[in-house]
Parts: structure tokens; C-alpha cells; sequence
């Protein structure tokens, strides 16, 4: 399944842009989950940084312990066009399983951060967890 970019709402299309921004401004080859986690915690206005907060955790500790993952992802010279990497297509069709699951009809921030806490496996769903940043503490924070 394929994430239609039209059923994100507006914040959710401005994260994604924003996170491929930080990939290009990084020299990254391709376009993580941890991209898009470090813009979703530091969206101005958003709704992420307000449920870390809610939670208890700081969005700058969020984007800290990013920091070194995204350090050691992979770098070009020059990169002309950054790829979606298959995790985060991963988490983009787990958050669209969200919102079909709320009956939401456009993918939202809060589904893209659910998505996020969900992958463990994922050095962002890692961080996240690290932090305390749970499904359940998103659900009751929101």
C-alpha cells in the first residue's frame, strides 16, 4: 500500500518536507524515520512537541539522542534526489493503518508519532521508548 501524499494533512505534509530537507542539508542518501521524527519533535506549532511535553519529555532531548543516529547515516557528496528509505515507508503505511483504525480520514502528525513509538526495532521507535514515549502515554496525552 502506498501513502497518497493528498490524504496527509497539512502538518503532516510540511514534516515531510521538512525532514526531506534535513536529509538533503545532511548529505543523506535517504530519507529515515529519524528525519522525520527529529522535524515532528520540533514542528513549530505542532502537535508533537506539545504531546512530549504532555508526556514529559523535552522535544531537545528527543532531537538530542537523535543526533548521533543521524550522524551515522549514509552520506554523498552530493545528493540530487534523497530516496524514501523502505522503513520509513514502513511507518508512513502504519501510520495510514492508524487512521483508518481511528476512522480518520487524512494521516495526521499523531499518526505518524504513534507509527514512530510502534517500530522498536527502528532506532527512532528506540529512542522514543528510551524517553518513555509509549502508545499508551501518546493515547492519554492527546
Amino acid at each position: 500500500m502506498a501513502l497518497n501524499v493528498n490524504k496527509l494533512t497539512e502538518k503532516a505534509q510540511e514534516a515531510l518536507a521538512s525532514a526531506q530537507q534535513l536529509a538533503e542539508e545532511r548529505h543523506n542518501t535517504q530519507l529515515e524515520p529519524e528525519h522525520l521524527l527529529h522535524v515532528l519533535a520540533t514542528q513549530e506549532d505542532g502537535i508533537v512537541p506539545a504531546v512530549l511535553e504532555r508526556i514529559g519529555v523535552r522535544p531537545q532531548d528527543v532531537t538530542a539522542q537523535l543526533e548521533p543516529v543521524l550522524n551515522g547515516l549514509a552520506r554523498a557528496e552530493s545528493v540530487s534526489q534523497v530516496s524514501v528509505s523502505n522503513r520509513l515507508r514502513r511507518i508512513l503505511d502504519a501510520a495510514q493503518s492508524e487512521a483508518d483504525r481511528l476512522k480518520d480520514e487524512y494521516v495526521s502528525t499523531e499518526h505518524l508519532l504513534l507509527a514512530l513509538s510502534d517500530a522498536e526495532t527502528d532506532p527512532a521507535g528506540q529512542v522514543l521508548r528510551r524517553l518513555g514515549v509509549t502508545r499508551d502515554r501518546i493515547y492519554s496525552a492527546l
